[in-house]
């Protein structure tokens, strides 16, 4: 449901809805304070609130920190894996340009196979957090390779051996893409983050400030801070949506070579 709604949704439009959200939340927050609560009583009490605030602020800082440096270093991860996997697919069709024609050109016939099927099905399959049937079909066919494959010469063997290599490592790195397709972030941790940034605004609304304009853009300037780091984390926690996407470009790249030398 929240991949359906992201992927039909650019990143732009939704960190500055995030953003205005996050300040009129800030700005409620403090009016409901301010009309509700004595202000002379805070601000005799500010050293206390200001004391539990910091407290609770390391806590909350700790987690967004921890959620931030989680779905970075899987995003950076997934990327790198999606090089991986085009570039094991060029050399797995160079290795089938070089084995006799016989399992050459149904290897090569196979890796095209994939690269179209992960380029067309695929990657629009990812952005739902899905996988693809079709392209599942052209890693089993490919897999087939292995056990189907005579070798007639002790020279090819070595071919075979790199081949079934890289057809394994295909299988790793596309674990890896639909891994990352489902999000990292847990949703009782994105109760804790949420909840938490609800409750750090709030607990800023109640500090007795005898300005209340400043009270008013400090709180809403906190509000769409805290609002913009969890629209990162969100938009790193869905690589394949939005203005962030994990592209198929290295595969459609792979596509060009293998349509410019057959």
């Amino acid at each position: 449901m929240l991949h359906d709604f992201l992927n039909n949704l650019p990143n732009i439009p939704l960190a500055i809805a995030i953003l205005v959200l996050c300040a009129l939340l800030g700005l409620v927050c403090v009016w409901l304070a301010r009309r509700f609560l004595n202000v002379e009583m805070l601000r005799e009490h500010n050293d206390i609130i200001g004391y539990i605030y910091q407290m609770l602020g390391v806590v909350y800082a700790v987690m967004l920190a921890f959620a931030v440096f989680l779905v970075w270093e899987q995003y950076d991860a997934t990327s790198a894996a999606v090089e991986r996997e085009a570039n094991a697919l060029v050399s797995l069709y160079n290795i089938g340009r070089a084995l006799p024609q016989a399992a050459g050109a149904p290897l090569k016939s196979d890796v095209v196979n994939y690269a179209r099927a992960a380029v067309n099905d695929e990657w629009p399959q990812m952005a739902r957090a899905r996988a693809s049937d079709a392209t599942a079909n052209a890693l089993l066919q490919l897999t087939r390779f292995e056990r189907d494959t005579q070798v007639p010469a002790a020279r090819d063997e070595i071919l075979y051996a790199q081949a079934v290599e890289h057809i394994e490592a295909l299988n790793a790195f596309r674990r890896l893409r639909l891994q990352a397709s489902r999000g990292q972030i847990p949703r009782p941790m994105w109760v804790l983050l949420l909840g938490g940034g609800l409750f750090m605004v709030g607990f800023t609304a109640i500090f007795g400030a005898k300005n209340a304009r400043l009270h008013y853009v400090l709180t809403a300037l906190l509000a769409m801070g805290l609002g913009f780091t969890l629209f990162i984390i969100l938009a790193l926690d869905t690589p394949y949506t939005g203005s962030f996407a994990i592209t198929a470009e290295p595969f459609e790249t792979a596509l060009e070579m293998f349509a410019a030398n057959p």
